[in-house]
C-alpha cells in the first residue's frame, strides 16, 4: 500500500509545474551554451572585415582610374596628337568618373565612420557594409546608362575614320556592358536579400 502511494506521489511530482519549470530552465541554459551563435558571429565579423577591405581596394582603384582618365585628357588636349574624337571621349569619360567617385566617396565615408571593432556590433556592422554595397551597386548600374551612348558614339566616330565594318566592335562593346549590368544586378539583388536577413537577425 505504501509502495503504491509512493508511485502515485512520484507521478504527481514529475508532472508538477515546478518540475517542468526546472526542466525548461536547464534546457534554456543548455541552448544558450551552444557554440553555434559565437561561431556565426565570428564568421560574420570576418566577412565584414573582408568586404570592408575589398570595398577600400575598389575605392582606391576607382580613384586611380579617374586620375588616369583626367591626366590622359589633359595630356591629349595639351599635346594635340590624339585627335578630337579621343579627347572628347576622355573628357566626358573623366567627368562621368569624377561624378561616380564623388558619390562613392559619400557612401563609403558614411559607412566606414560608423563601423566599430566590438563583436556586440557585428550585426550592425554587417548591415552597414551590406547597405553600402547596395548603394554602390546601384550607382554602378545607373552609371552604365550614360556610358553606353558615349561608348557607341566613340565607336561610330572611330569607324567613320577607318575602312571596314564596325559591327563587331559594337557587338563586343555592348555585349560586355550587358554582361556587366547583369552581374551588377545579380549582386544588387543578392545584397538586398542578405540585408533583409540581417535585419531579421538584428530584431530577433
Amino acid at each position: 500500500m505504501n509502495e503504491e502511494n509512493e508511485k502515485k506521489k512520484a507521478k504527481v511530482d514529475v508532472g508538477s509545474p515546478e518540475v517542468f519549470d526546472d526542466a525548461w530552465t536547464e534546457l534554456t541554459k543548455d541552448w544558450q551554451a551552444q557554440p553555434t551563435p559565437n561561431t556565426d558571429i565570428n564568421a560574420l565579423v570576418k566577412r565584414t572585415k573582408r568586404r570592408t577591405q575589398g570595398a577600400k581596394f575598389c575605392f582606391c582603384l576607382n580613384i586611380i582610374v579617374t586620375l588616369g582618365l583626367v591626366l590622359a585628357f589633359l595630356y591629349g588636349v595639351y599635346d594635340g596628337q590624339w585627335g578630337e574624337i579621343i579627347n572628347i571621349y576622355l573628357g566626358f569619360g573623366s567627368a562621368l568618373s569624377i561624378i561616380f567617385v564623388y558619390f562613392e566617396t559619400k557612401i563609403r565615408i558614411a559607412t566606414w565612420s560608423q563601423l566599430t571593432d566590438s563583436p556586440e556590433k557585428a550585426i550592425e556592422n554587417a548591415m552597414a557594409i551590406c547597405e553600402s554595397s547596395i548603394k554602390y551597386l546601384l550607382i554602378s548600374k545607373v552609371s552604365i546608362f550614360p556610358i553606353l551612348p558615349l561608348l557607341n558614339w566613340f565607336l561610330y566616330s572611330i569607324g567613320q575614320t577607318r575602312e571596314g565594318s564596325a559591327l563587331w566592335a559594337y557587338l563586343v562593346a555592348n555585349g560586355i556592358m550587358l554582361v556587366m549590368y547583369i552581374i551588377l544586378d545579380f549582386l544588387y539583388r543578392k545584397r538586398k536579400q542578405e540585408y533583409q536577413h540581417l535585419m531579421q537577425l538584428n530584431t530577433a
